[in-house]
């Protein structure tokens, strides 16, 4: 069997298969969604002239064809494992919408449109990763969030209490409006320095923003980067332990029915071997019959080549005989010890 018929033949899916997972198809398709994302934004301007107009139009079909061809191909090559992943229900969800026709009754679908462009976070590894690390990371930000409310919400007590008549603070929520204003920096000259006439004023409120703004929300970031790492730790292990399985998952695709092909190809390989290790032992056994026929020929003993064969120098009963049929029995003594030759020998 040649080189080449050795090698597994792949199938339609298995071509697909590196189709859809090759660099190249993944970096057309990150192309087509950012000249997607440049057409959705020229759209928007008017005055635009009517050819203009019918070519934006026909370029935007072009991408939503290009598209659904692509879900369908990912659909076909992946099976059911496209269906498990949750980025692919992401895709075929903004695919879907984008289907939809901008008819009576149908312009918010078509705003969603725009939707189109966040395909950048399923195609693009990086964007997925700080994904899956923020999603992982709610419950440490869920945490951190609820210990910033209670921080807020004891400082808008003591702000209440303490300057109830000025307008930032007459009230609960005026007064958790104006320290949110001072959670992201802006407003002291309208929340603070109205109310603080005093020194103690103003040790409130720089304590606040001391524990708000620095303790709390970094800490809030250092969350986020932990949940970055362990992210990146399960995923490179995952991909380590997964390779195997992804493997031997996607023989099927690769090969599909050129499995058994190959297994019938394999048998016969086997078989070949077979018998070409049978006309070796035959071409051997052979080979160790020739010094017993000259042996014969010439009149002499043979060398003992088996086991319970007479050593030299030591005279075989056969050897005793006198007569004309002293080398025949010799012969015939030599070939009853040594057996019959292989049968492929002959």
């Amino acid at each position: 069997m040649t080189a080449a018929g050795s090698a597994p033949r792949r199938t339609v899916r298995g071509r697909v298969t590196a189709l859809v997972e090759s660099a190249r198809f993944q970096t057309f398709i990150i192309g087509v969604i950012l000249i997607n994302a440049v057409i959705l934004g020229v759209e928007t301007y008017e005055g635009l002239p009517a050819g203009v107009t019918r070519s934006l139009g026909w370029l935007n079909h072009v991408a939503v064809g290009i598209f659904v061809v692509e879900i369908a191909l990912r659909i076909y090559a992946h099976r059911g494992r496209f269906f498990r992943d949750p980025w692919g229900w992401f895709d075929m969800l903004i695919v879907a919408v984008a289907l939809i026709p901008a008819t009576a009754g149908g312009e918010v679908f078509r705003v969603l449109r725009a939707l189109r462009i966040l395909r950048l976070l399923s195609t693009v590894r990086s964007m997925r990763m700080v994904v899956g690390a923020l999603l992982a990371s709610l419950p440490g930000i869920a945490s951190i969030s609820g210990l910033l409310l209670m921080v807020m919400y004891i400082y808008a007590v003591i702000t209440t209490s303490l300057f109830a008549p000025a307008e930032p603070y007459r009230d609960l929520g005026m007064a958790f409006a104006s320290l949110f204003r001072l959670l992201l920096g802006d407003g002291w000259s309208d929340v603070v320095v109205p109310v603080a006439t005093t020194p103690w004023a103003w040790l409130l409120f720089i304590s606040y923003s001391v524990i708000t703004t620095v303790i709390v929300l970094n800490l809030l970031i250092a969350v986020a980067v932990e949940a970055m790492e362990r992210f990146k730790e399960r995923e490179r292990a995952g991909t380590a332990e997964g390779g195997a399985a992804e493997l031997s998952s996607g023989t099927d695709g690769m090969l599909g029915d050129g499995r058994d092909a190959g297994d019938a190809e394999l048998l016969a390989e086997v078989r070949a071997l077979r018998a070409q290790l049978h006309r070796l032992e035959s071409r051997l056994d052979a080979a160790v019959n020739v010094p017993s026929q000259l042996a014969h020929e010439a009149g002499m003993t043979p060398p003992a080549s088996r086991a319970g064969t007479a050593y030299e120098g030591s005279p075989s009963p056969a050897s005793r005989h006198d007569g004309p049929g002293e080398h025949g029995s010799v012969g015939d003594e030599f070939r009853s010890q040594s057996g019959p030759a292989h049968p492929g020998s002959r």
